[in-house]
């Protein structure tokens, strides 16, 4: 074998004859290359390159729109959110939902929003006390055309219900300042609304600085108070009265010798349903009245409570019409009553005559004086104080504990004074099928 076929010859046995130094030559060289070549990475950095490069371009472009999408979106919820809240908050006041949630939408869409998305359009429907919004625009892709299309469609939906509360102390006065009226330092919590009627721009008024406390007051007019809790709200709506078509009960004509005449009571009694003409006077220490149930109507003069005395009755109802005929519970005298609780006058404690003339403009009063003495009177009832031509004023150190299912106090003015105890609520423990007016206490989103 010649010297050159040799020198190719790899001796396994790692000899150190020459071809054992050839073999082991040419394995060093071959192990040195494989070693550079591991180690030069230029040409899968390219290849690399070339394989990520479009992914991260499709991954940023994606991110972007995303974003954008998302951002808009969000401000489209945010928009129509704003919208079905207005337009529930003028449910029955006259001015129409829908536009005004339209309106609200369209103020709403933030210039942003108008820049990345076209055809952003919302539209609302009105079921009950509830309105609803759907909205929808097309979104742009900034990366359309490389990662997916130019533009995308995004929505949102959104619904939103009208509160209400109702309304249990109701001045009806329409002109004059001071419907509702609160003087001194009287305590004073109403667990339901306030209204009064009054355009006067001292239509709800205060002197002193009391707490007074309510689910929510309003004013047709304007009001000056010192710390209703929450203030007034300007400019409510009206409510009618919701009484003016019940009919006055009957009773006997006074002027024919009828009815029971100038009842004077001085000892402990029990009285009847009936025509009282010249009214009803109780007083004396310790007296104690009791009124059977039914109606009872006071003629030409006032159901008077006076001194000490103590008056309780269940399921009646007292009426006033004629000369002087109203209310005046004074002095220390204690009444507790409850009202019908079916028939025509259901849950209607007092009642005064809003068509005669005679009985207009009196005070039906809690915490006269007594034989010149502040006194302490407590009245506690739980149907209507109607009195529509009448001021209801409490004052004194007086308490007034009312709770009615519809209204406790329909007046003309409603003046609480001194340091009075006002306190009224609207629950109905006797379940009686009635209900009071109601006023906008804003708006809630639904789910």
């Amino acid at each position: 074998m010649s010297s050159r076929s040799q020198s190719f010859i790899v001796d396994e046995s790692g000899g150190t004859g020459s071809n054992g130094r050839q073999s082991r030559v040419l394995r060093n060289g071959l192990m040195d290359l494989h070693h550079r070549f591991r180690r030069d990475e230029r040409g899968n950095v390219m290849i690399i390159g070339a394989i990520f490069i479009p992914v991260a371009i499709a991954a940023v472009g994606a991110a972007v729109s995303y974003s954008s999408g998302n951002a808009a979106r969000a401000n489209m919820q945010a928009a129509l959110d704003s919208a079905v809240l207005a337009g529930a908050i003028v449910i029955d006041s006259g001015d129409d939902p829908i536009a005004t949630a339209q309106n609200a939408f369209q103020s709403n869409v933030a210039s942003f929003t108008k820049s990345t998305a076209s055809n952003i359009a919302a539209s609302f429907t009105l079921s009950g006390i509830t309105i609803s919004g759907q909205a929808s625009a097309d979104a742009t892709n900034p990366f359309g055309g490389i990662v997916g299309t130019r533009t995308y469609a995004v929505g949102v939906t959104a619904a939103a219900t009208k509160q209400t509360i109702p309304v249990c102390v109701l001045g009806l006065n329409g002109l004059d300042n001071g419907s509702f009226d609160v003087n001194g330092k009287p305590q004073v919590n109403v667990g339901c609304g306030v209204q009064a009627n009054t355009t006067s721009q001292s239509g709800m008024t205060q002197e002193g600085t009391a707490a007074v406390n309510a689910k929510k007051f309003g004013v047709t007019g304007g009001h000056k108070t010192n710390n209703f809790s929450p203030p007034p709200v300007d400019g409510s709506p009206k409510i009618k009265d919701p009484y003016a078509s019940l009919p006055f009960p009957y009773h006997d004509d006074c002027s024919k010798g009828g009815g029971n005449k100038n009842v004077d009571i001085k000892a402990s009694a029990t009285l009847w349903p009936g025509t009282y003409c010249g009214g009803l006077h109780i007083f004396g220490a310790g007296t104690v009245v009791t009124l059977q149930p039914g109606i009872y109507v006071m003629v030409d003069g006032p159901l008077w409570i006076d001194g000490n005395a103590s008056v309780t009755g269940d399921q009646v109802m007292i009426a006033f019409t004629g000369k002087g005929s109203t209310l005046q519970v004074w002095g220390d005298s204690v009444v507790n009553l409850t009202s019908p609780t079916s028939g025509t006058y259901v849950n209607m404690q007092f009642f005064q005559d809003p068509n005669d003339d005679n009985t207009r403009g009196l005070w039906a009063s809690i915490g006269g004086s007594s034989g010149g003495n502040q006194g302490s009177a407590k009245l506690q009832y739980d149907g209507v104080a109607y009195f529509p031509t009448q001021n209801f004023w409490v004052f004194g150190n007086s308490v007034l504990n009312a709770n009615s299912p519809s209204m406790a106090i329909v007046a003309d003015k409603i003046w609480v004074q001194g340091s009075a105890t006002f306190n009224v609520t609207n629950n109905n423990p006797r379940n009686l099928q009635v209900k009071a007016p109601t006023m906008n206490y804003g708006a809630k989103l639904l789910n």
